[in-house]
């Protein structure tokens, strides 16, 4: 069922001047806000954490992970800044070294272990001190590092700008999109290694090593792997998801039921799907639930036409869980949300009025739970101008 890993694979690339259009749309959009420039932020990791936005306009993202200011060793480390004045050269502030990745030809790379004061800099050398900008990213910065910026540049105005950057992401470029076709065959495939693994004895760490061992040869990295297993009408056999989130330590059963809902990146880009099974022979009762999870999604498929919104399509997929008996109330509110590097918008929730447009790629998920049984299914779609293509291809039922 499962492809070989290590099969030629064609890689698809963004080209250097699409980096460089993405910063003159995000500079524009920042001048016809009013704003002198952007600060655009992002935060390294071991594996993944939050560099969508640097990445987007720079190709470039520090792997360090987070760790406290050293006084006199390092500051705001694992951390880039990205200044983009809508006048002036851009400069992007890194704190490890550019292995030849940085598209940044009409701009400044700074290399410093003290990347927030380098940052200062680079606001001064832009003439930004003390202008109005819009902060992109700032969830990633620490409450001490927020202080520091304000402590040395007392004049500048800061307002949050994300909604700018996270408009242009929303709609993929063709090389956007075949990197994440691209990712989403990967996670296909690994979703579907992992349910081959998910039989009676196996332990939930031994479905993930049979994920990871098609991930990483491929050249993805995980970045969360939601999993539960259990038995309906007894909860003492119900095993959520934990720390780490595949950490049940309770074997699988003939009887159980298991879910799959794994994420995580190939070159940056995100893939996200879920699967459910029975390990042993499947019952009516389980047959029901992953099969009113099934019918959520389609049913939010089947709501994608010209002129629909985010609101429109998580509606659908609510009213259908709804008619099928089982309740909305108490747990995820929306139907998905876009992806791209990282979660992006829109979220499919009642109410969100964001049109629904070509070459937005948005995944679909529900996961619907009664009486001890849960069913949990995820795909990732491109809209096109006349629907939907199906980017996630991962074996449908595994019953």
């Amino acid at each position: 069922m499962t492809a070989d890993a290590t099969a030629p694979v064609a890689k698809p690339t963004v080209p250097a001047e699409e980096f460089a259009e993405r910063r003159r749309r995000a500079a524009a959009a920042a001048r016809a806000r009013g704003l002198a420039g952007l600060l655009v932020c992002s935060r390294g990791g071991g594996t993944l954490d939050r560099y969508a936005d640097v990445l987007y306009l720079t190709n470039f993202y520090t792997h360090f992970p987070f760790i406290p200011d050293f006084e006199g060793n390092w500051s705001a480390r694992a951390h880039t800044f990205l200044i983009l004045p809508v006048d002036e050269v851009p400069e992007l502030v890194i704190d490890v070294p550019d292995d030849g990745r940085i598209r940044l030809a009409d701009g400044r790379v700074t290399y410093s272990d003290f990347v927030l004061d380098d940052a200062v800099k680079a606001l001064k050398t832009a003439g930004l001190g003390s202008a109005r900008i819009g902060l992109v990213g700032g969830d990633v910065l620490t409450f001490t590092m927020l202080n520091k910026l304000r402590a040395a540049l007392p004049e500048l105005v800061i307002e949050p700008a994300d909604d700018l950057l996270m408009g242009l992401r929303s709609i993929k470029s063709p090389a956007e999109i075949a990197l994440l076709r691209r990712a989403s065959a990967i996670g296909s495939r690994m979703i579907e290694a992992m349910m081959d693994a998910a039989v009676t004895g196996a332990s939930h760490g031994d479905v993930v090593a049979a994920g990871l061992n098609y991930l990483v040869p491929a050249g993805g990295m995980l970045y969360n792997s939601f999993m539960a297993s259990g038995r309906g009408g007894d909860p003492s056999r119900f095993a959520k998801s934990n720390f780490p989130t595949w950490g049940s330590d309770k074997r699988l059963a003939d009887g159980d039921w298991i879910r799959l809902g794994i994420s995580g990146a190939v070159d940056g880009y995100v893939f996200d799907l879920a699967r459910s099974k029975a390990v042993g022979p499947v019952t009516n009762r389980q047959v029901e639930l992953f099969e009113s999870a099934i019918a959520s999604i389609e049913a939010t498929l089947a709501a994608i036409r010209p002129g629909a919104t985010a609101g429109d399509l998580g509606a659908a997929g609510l009213d259908k869980q709804k008619s099928m008996g089982f309740a909305v109330d108490g747990v995820f509110s929306a139907m998905g949300h876009g992806i791209g590097l990282g979660w992006d918008d829109p979220w499919l929730a009642r109410g969100v009025a964001t049109p629904i447009v070509p070459n937005m790629v948005l995944s679909v998920e529900r996961t619907i739970m009664q009486d001890g049984y849960l069913g949990d299914y995820e795909e990732s779609v491109l809209i096109t101008p006349d629907g939907y293509e199906r980017l996630t291809d991962a074996t449908t039922r595994f019953w």
